[in-house]
């Protein structure tokens, strides 16, 4: 017969096992809430209806690829963390620069965003081109630079705006076996999370710096690839 220690030091052994078991289903609860899309899917659609209102030129540019193209036809596809790249720089894009109209002040005043100057390049000597990738670039008060999202040759950004102090909504276009498809990004800079938005249209006549090409109408471009 096992001793009053014993008994006991067994009846402790297995309410800490309880206790233990418990929290780990509390913590695995919060990751699976953390798990789904930052704002919820709901409230994503939302803000997703109000980004792309704010964004008329890059809609009217997609309908005129293809009548099919229906803002509301978008679905979430996937989310993601926000690898951290960033260094010291301070914002070099001044007035005057072609970048400059469209750079999107963070609404609390703690920076700018520039999807167009990593894109494209414009040399010392000779004219502008196109870089094959792209990158959404957040330069920071702080005095960093911060790479919130990158794209290689398969696709580009065209067009963003802040939709709240924390949110940002980035369009764009991504080319796969089946053509080029237009693209939602919802990029949370302070949580360091992006959720992907997917159109169902795809085009195979799709020029891929068409939009860009329409935003800097009289600035002389080629292109890089």
């Amino acid at each position: 017969m096992d001793s009053p220690n014993k008994i006991i030091n067994s009846l402790i052994l297995i309410a800490l096992i309880s206790i233990f078991s418990c929290s780990s289903k509390n913590d695995e609860n919060e990751v699976s809430k953390e798990g789904k899309p930052y704002s919820g899917l709901d409230e994503e659609t939302q803000l997703l209806g109000m980004g792309f209102q704010k964004l008329s030129e890059w809609s009217r540019h997609w309908k005129s690829v293809d009548s099919d193209f229906e803002l509301g036809t978008f679905k979430f596809s996937r989310k993601d963390t926000i690898e951290s790249i960033e260094r010291p720089e301070e914002l070099y894009i001044t007035q005057g620069s072609p970048f400059y109209p469209y750079l999107k002040k963070q609404p609390d005043g703690q920076g700018v965003v520039d999807i167009y100057s990593y894109k494209i390049v414009f040399p010392e000597e000779g004219n502008p081109y196109f870089n094959p990738d792209s990158e959404v670039t957040y330069f920071r008060t702080d005095g960093m630079r911060e790479r919130l999202l990158f794209m290689g040759p398969s696709g580009a950004f065209e067009d963003m705006v802040w939709l709240t102090s924390d949110i940002l909504l980035v369009v764009g276009h991504f080319e796969d076996e089946n053509g080029v498809s237009p693209k939602a990004w919802l990029i949370y800079p302070k949580d360091g999370i992006v959720t992907q938005y997917d159109s169902p249209i795809s085009s195979k006549e799709y020029k891929r710096e068409s939009f860009l090409l329409k935003r800097f109408t009289g600035v002389s471009l080629v292109n890089g690839f």
